[in-house]
């Protein structure tokens, strides 16, 4: 006896005879209950049409579903361009894993599955499952984190519109460009605010960047402000007070961690390495050598201090960024030029004042002679 019937309007967009592409629109979706009815000891499989439905038997989903299925091989080893231009277009939200059978068992049969799915928990199919009568499968709206146990309290960016608690109805995501790159092919900028100017377009544009380009791909960065030295380095990447609601998940591999580790550990030692030049310096610099050699040394020390912490700040940084797998960039394009800047620009007064005592010199044994 079937359990859950979907029923929904199926657009298919094809090549005839090729099997490259395929992409499926299913829109106007609903699940239907087909448990309850008499089947009459097994002559009937499905509910009798004439009877209505109850509010509890059905649920209709609020978003169109789309399913791109490829088939490559050989000298069709990527996808077309244009099937990457439309998932970065600004119109997809990704639902890792969504099962339109697995949510209607859920909303209308809650009494007979273990456990429920993670996307229940976003705020923009709330409404539907509780107009179904299967509120009891979701957090109080009073609920302390806004979703239920599972994925959704370890990762933050499985839930495109948010939950209950921290609701993303209203903020942009990738359909706010939607319009201009329908109509214009660009991305229509977002306004500079304080922070920094932010897009969705450009926030994903480089989602489905290689292995080697993941950790300096471009688009929008954001910062993360709540690991332990974020505060310290407030010019590491642009601030971005108008969230974005996540659409895509980042590929990551194993080695990207390892990228991340050794990026750290460079940093150390960079840091490390000024400090040991400071420190010799101002060990070996007599009291009769000029002011300006201590003072260079002590310039120094907070330099590496900046590069240790700088490179802690960074890691944590990456780190959460490989975590959550939000597209976007990762690396940082201010950090660097500033530490650098500042120790470029001690060398350079250090340069001066060497090439001062050197004239002053060359100068007083042109008196002597």
């Amino acid at each position: 006896v079937p359990t859950m019937r979907t029923q929904y309007m199926r657009t298919a967009f094809q090549i005839p005879f090729d099997a490259t592409v395929r992409i499926s629109l299913d829109t106007n979706l609903c699940m239907i209950s087909e448990r309850g009815y008499n089947t009459e000891g097994g002559a009937k499989w499905f509910r009798d049409p004439e009877k209505p439905l109850e509010p509890n038997e059905i649920t209709r989903f609020p978003h169109a579903v789309l399913e791109v299925k490829l088939e490559l091989g050989g000298a069709n080893s990527e996808p077309p361009q244009w099937v990457t231009d439309l998932q970065n277009s600004g119109m997809l939200y990704e639902v890792h894993k969504f099962s339109k059978f697995i949510h209607g068992c859920a909303v209308l049969l809650p009494e007979y599955v273990r456990s429920v799915p993670y996307w229940v928990d976003d705020a923009s199919v709330r409404e539907s499952i509780i107009r179904s009568g299967g509120g009891r499968i979701l957090v109080k709206s009073d609920h302390d984190t806004g979703v239920g146990p599972g994925a959704n309290e370890m990762y933050n960016h499985l839930l495109p519109f948010g939950n209950v608690k921290e609701s993303k109805m209203d903020v942009k995501g990738r359909t706010a460009n939607t319009i201009d790159l329908i109509e214009t092919g660009e991305a229509k900028a977002a306004p500079k605010t304080t922070a920094g100017t932010a897009t969705a377009s450009q926030y994903y544009s480089e989602a489905d960047v290689t292995d080697d380009e993941i950790l300096y791909n471009a688009g929008l960065q954001g910062c993360c402000e709540d690991t332990c030295a974020g505060w310290l380095f407030p010019f590491c990447s642009g601030f971005n007070e108008d969230t974005l609601a996540p659409t895509s998940v980042q590929k990551i591999e194993p080695k990207i961690f390892f990228a991340n580790e050794r990026t750290f550990l460079h940093w150390l030692h960079s840091g490390v390495t000024l400090y040991t030049i400071a420190a010799g310096i101002l060990a070996f610099a007599s009291d009769t050598h000029s002011v300006a050699v201590h003072w260079y040394a002590m310039a120094l020390l907070p330099i590496s201090l900046g590069f240790c912490l700088y490179a802690l700040h960074l890691f944590l940084w990456r780190a959460e960024k490989i975590k959550t797998r939000i597209p976007g960039r990762w690396d940082d394009s201010r950090g660097p030029l500033i530490l650098g800047t500042i120790l470029a620009g001690v060398l350079f007064v250090n340069f001066l004042l060497k090439c001062r005592e050197i004239r002053k010199f060359n100068y007083a044994m042109a008196h002597e002679l």
